[in-house]
């Protein structure tokens, strides 16, 4: 298993979420990353690391 990059596009649309809020529950999860192709838990997980990097 690699770890995959996020694309700008993906990464555009998970900024704009993110400013829209900051803690999503899981259906907006599983929604996100079946539009961006990716597991719900790498959104997660990129969520958890941005909340982390706004401190």
């Amino acid at each position: 298993k690699h770890r995959r990059r996020t694309s700008r596009a993906q990464f555009k649309l998970l900024e704009a979420s993110f400013y829209e809020n900051t803690k999503p529950n899981a259906t907006m999860r599983r929604w996100l990353a079946q539009k961006l192709g990716m597991t719900p838990r790498s959104v997660q997980v990129w969520f958890q690391n941005r909340r982390a990097k706004a401190k």
